[in-house]
């Protein structure tokens, strides 16, 4: 691990043992494993080989960092600008909409989402600034590395502690927050505990309120994890990586890319040169060899016909193809292991990358794989805006109606959807059948009329009794 990288201090799994919690940490190697991967900082990218004067040395391999790329690709398909979160009453849903826009919710939420399916797991949990003038509401991210689940089932985590650093005064602190319910009224407080080089602080004459209770019995956290089984620890709390079972196909991918550019290294052109093009006389007549030759300027090998020109040029061919090949082979494995199917990472004519809406038509997988991750996604959002309605209502005095109703989310499912294909059946239908009814659903779901606007663009049809 880097001295950069964070990590829980023992001294934080000091106090939460002290409290009385048993910490799990039995995911913690596998979440730093797929944190080395995911950062590209893996022992595997450092390659050892042997010089040709017996010397072992290393280099770093090339990459595209696959790991990240599958992580960042999942993060994008599930949340977008447009995916949007709503509840029933009026007064709820417009508090809700402005402080969306104020927290930046939805393109923060995509960080997270990418760290979740990258380590497994990810959370979004409940923090208020208390002051004089007022409460304040922010939802804070954290990462599998600052997540310790304290009481959990499988319906999930009901207790969580969440570490992270913080600067209190301008000094580095270790921050753990709590969010327990209280075993005799149900309500959840967060309780927060500061620490300097490794001893706890007190925490309010840092400004902190060291035990809040939220006084509303919603989780004020959601974890976000892939809809994947963990197989790695079996009944535990965390999740999986969604590129766990994939490691052997990130290695060929980066293999197969850093043998293009070894290749494109290797067969670049070399010049070769007779000697008396390049070695100098001395005074005394002695012929001195040139001590270096600059660039890709190589001296003739001995024993050479020196009949022969001057001057030789060696450029062997790049085998494109072969390589091409083995690294779109690679992608599409990496892609199938990793839920997008075998077409979603395929390389197209010009050698890059296809996009989403380009494979998206006849990738049923991905689809079955998108609405999985986005049912479980929809019920972390739930749970913490639910709790952060709550307590804008009770402590930041937030007109906001006791019994909002539901909470909604709706992906927008435009981004694996092929809109034109299905725009282009639409009319087709139409087209055929001729029924007015399809011609007002095509304005409907297209050109956003109304079902009014629509009826009276398109009338019914009219049956004309025309006898015998």
């Amino acid at each position: 691990m880097a001295v950069d990288e964070f990590s829980v201090p023992a001294h934080v799994t000091k106090k939460l043992k002290e409290l009385g919690y048993a910490v799990d940490t039995s995911m913690d190697t596998y979440i730093q494993s797929w944190f080395d991967w995911y950062s590209g900082k893996d022992d595997w990218y450092r390659d050892g080989y042997t010089d040709l004067q017996g010397r072992r040395r290393t280099r770093n391999r090339m990459s595209i960092r696959p790991a990240k790329r599958v992580a960042s690709e999942w993060a994008s398909l599930l949340i977008t600008d447009d995916t949007q979160v709503s509840v029933e009453a009026e007064k709820a849903n417009g508090w809700l909409q402005d402080w969306l826009d104020r927290a930046n919710f939805w393109p923060t939420g995509q960080m997270v989402v990418e760290k979740a399916f990258a380590l497994g797991t990810a959370a979004w949990a409940l923090w208020l600034d208390v002051r004089d003038e007022g409460a304040e509401l922010k939802v804070r991210r954290y990462d599998a590395r600052m997540v310790r689940p304290l009481s959990w089932d499988e319906e999930g985590v009901s207790a969580c502690a969440f570490v992270t650093r913080a600067a209190v005064a301008g000094k580095r602190v270790d921050q753990l927050q709590v969010h327990a319910p209280d075993p005799e009224t149900g309500t959840y407080h967060i309780s927060t505990y500061l620490f300097s080089e490794g001893e706890e602080q007190d925490a309010e004459a840092a400004g902190v309120i060291a035990d809040f209770d939220t006084l509303q019995d919603c989780p004020t956290f959601g974890i976000i994890r892939p809809a994947l089984e963990n197989t790695v620890v079996d009944l535990s709390p965390f999740g999986q990586s969604v590129f766990a079972d994939a490691l052997d196909a990130i290695k060929a991918v980066d293999l197969a890319y850093d043998s293009m550019f070894q290749e494109v290294e290797l067969t670049a052109a070399k010049v070769f040169v007779d000697e008396s093009m390049v070695d100098v006389r001395s005074e005394n007549g002695k012929v001195i060899p040139s001590p270096r030759i600059e660039g890709r300027l190589f001296r003739r090998l001995a024993g050479q016909d020196p009949t022969k020109n001057l001057i030789s040029i060696y450029s062997p061919e790049i085998r494109v193809e072969p390589l091409r090949s083995a690294f779109d082979m690679a992608l599409a494995e990496l892609g199938d292991l990793c839920g997008f199917g075998q077409q979603y990472f395929a390389l197209d004519k010009g050698g890059g990358l296809k996009t989403a809406t380009e494979v998206a038509a006849d990738n049923s997988a991905l689809m079955r794989n998108v609405r999985k991750h986005e049912n479980v996604l929809r019920g972390a959002v739930q749970r913490v805006v639910t709790s952060l309605l709550n307590c804008a209502r009770i402590h930041c005095g937030a007109a906001i109606e006791e019994d909002f109703g539901a909470v909604k989310v709706q992906f927008d499912d435009s981004v694996i959807a092929d809109t034109q294909t299905e725009k282009n059946m639409a009319l087709a239908e139409i087209a055929a059948l001729g029924v007015p009814e399809l011609k007002q659903r095509y304005l409907i779901d297209w050109h956003g009329f109304s079902k009014e606007e629509a009826a009276a663009a398109v009338p019914p049809a009219q049956l004309l009794d025309e006898g015998f």
